[in-house]
């Protein structure tokens, strides 16, 4: 939505390359996989990623939670995963050419960066202006206010034994907030 936005204000372009806002996008190489000493093969991209691509899951970019070889690349580069919400987590690198295929990945958490890089905002700001306070949206944000944290119900995984509560929260101390996952929310706020 907030990058929406910034295409209907003509600040961004749904097929503008996505490296003239973030030249990091510009520097990912597609993975192709391991050499026989383990070593990445990588090749630079047929086409330029573009908010398009970002947003439809096309750009590439996979998750390193679920891309085996990503998650491996990841950690021989000594890069952290995208839960830590560093930067470096974003300088993944592509596991196919944009606009070949569809795969779940760090695609939103990068537009979440780009609104950011043109807003001249922080990702939390933006929404809360031009999303949440317009809607009305009051208990919706990154980081929970102490009455929100006392209505939060905690994350659950299903296991052998059936669902469990999961200790699991965004760190405090990020560099930025996820596009791609991560606000705190009620069910009227929601809807």
């Amino acid at each position: 939505a907030a990058a929406m936005q910034l295409v209907e204000q003509g600040r961004l372009g749904l097929d503008q390359p996505m490296k003239e806002i973030a030249g990091e996008i510009g520097e990912a190489r597609v993975l192709t996989g391991f050499d026989a000493n383990g070593e990445p093969q990588l090749r630079a991209p047929r086409r330029d990623v573009t908010l398009r691509h970002l947003l439809t899951h096309t750009s590439g970019y996979s998750y390193d939670l679920f891309n085996a070889k990503v998650g491996r690349y990841m950690t021989q580069a000594g890069l952290p995963s995208i839960t830590s919400c560093r930067y470096d987590a974003l300088r993944a690198p592509l596991v196919f050419d944009p606009g070949e295929r569809w795969e779940y990945g760090i695609g939103i958490d990068w537009v979440g960066r780009i609104v950011e890089l043109v807003s001249g905002l922080t990702l939390d700001a933006y929404l809360q202006q031009h999303v949440f306070d317009p809607l009305g949206m009051r208990d919706t944000g990154f980081e929970p206010r102490p009455d929100m944290r006392s209505r939060l119900v905690p994350a659950a995984a299903r296991t052998p034994d059936g669902i469990v509560a999961v200790d699991f929260d965004f760190p405090s101390d990020a560099d930025f907030h996820m596009g791609g996952g991560g606000l705190y929310s009620t069910g009227p706020d929601y809807l």
